[in-house]
């Protein structure tokens, strides 16, 4: 039996690649959720406001992005949504930073090119402007026997362990830390099971965010508090334009790290000590 779903899978594959060699540029539009659980400790807040800060948290915690593809390179791009103002005060710049955390930094623009595995990755950090220049880094994924549908493809199930990218599993905002050597291992170190569906209709090792390298377009991730999920696809003849952005202070991903990971400090410590503003730093 496992040998006849293995051969059946196999065909599909094939059979699926034959079919959609020309389905390779076009765009897809995704809905990125993290689940962020509100926690006040014990702060005394009446239950009105408590549900309007967890409206808010909630509405900066889902994002619509796209992917501009076509079968040699991907454009991540953030669309713009003017209702989601986030203010000046210091919880806007925590929720801020959050964000850039939870969306892996693509809060700008992010190229991907598979034929020379490279990435470039342009971030603006309270209004200083960097991009990323990096090698893609491999995954290692395992195909399973797993099939379901998304909007009208067939997809395969595949799994991966690695580092989350995104704010701690457990992470709840407004809880009072106590140890801060032990939030930033969560940060730095923790490894989660990555589940992705992949379609063979579309023939391209593509995905959102920096998920990339199965036989077909990645429609939806799950990792860690992250769900993102395809809503629509736009399919071209013509070969999709994409290029690279090239404005920005140029740095590496291990780099950037450190810098993302000292303005999340900075944020947070203003956080404690009840500033109302960010000290900018070069």
């Amino acid at each position: 039996m496992k040998y006849l779903k293995k051969t059946m899978t196999l065909y599909v594959l094939v059979f699926s690649i034959a079919i959609s060699a020309q389905n390779t540029n076009g765009k897809a539009h995704y809905v990125v959720k993290n689940t962020i659980k509100m926690n006040l400790g014990n702060r005394q807040i009446p239950e009105a406001q408590k549900a309007m800060i967890q409206e808010r948290i909630n509405s900066m915690s889902t994002n619509n992005f796209v992917l501009s593809f076509n079968k040699n390179s991907s454009i991540y791009v953030e669309e713009e949504n003017l209702e989601k103002d986030q203010g000046n005060g210091i919880m806007a710049q925590r929720m801020g930073m959050m964000k850039m955390i939870l969306n892996q930094g693509s809060n700008g623009k992010l190229y991907k090119n598979i034929n020379d595995n490279t990435y470039k990755n342009q971030v603006d950090i309270y209004g200083k402007l960097f991009l990323i220049q990096d090698s893609l880094q491999t995954i290692d994924w395992k195909i399973t026997d797993e099939v379901k549908t998304i909007g009208k493809h067939t997809c395969f199930k595949a799994t991966a362990i690695l580092k989350n990218r995104g704010l701690p599993t457990n992470f709840r905002p407004g809880g009072q830390q106590t140890d801060d050597s032990k939030e930033e291992r969560k940060i730095g170190d923790e490894m989660i099971i990555v589940t992705a569906w992949f379609t063979l209709d579309i023939p391209i090792s593509q995905g959102p965010a920096m998920y990339y390298g199965l036989p077909g377009l990645i429609l939806e991730v799950n990792a860690g508090n992250t769900t993102i999920l395809c809503s629509k696809i736009e399919l071209n003849k013509k070969e999709e334009i994409i290029n690279a952005p090239k404005n920005g202070k140029k740095i590496n991903q291990k780099k950037y790290d450190e810098l993302l990971k000292k303005k999340a400090n900075e944020v947070r410590e203003n956080f404690r000590r009840g500033r109302g503003g960010f000290r900018r730093r070069n």
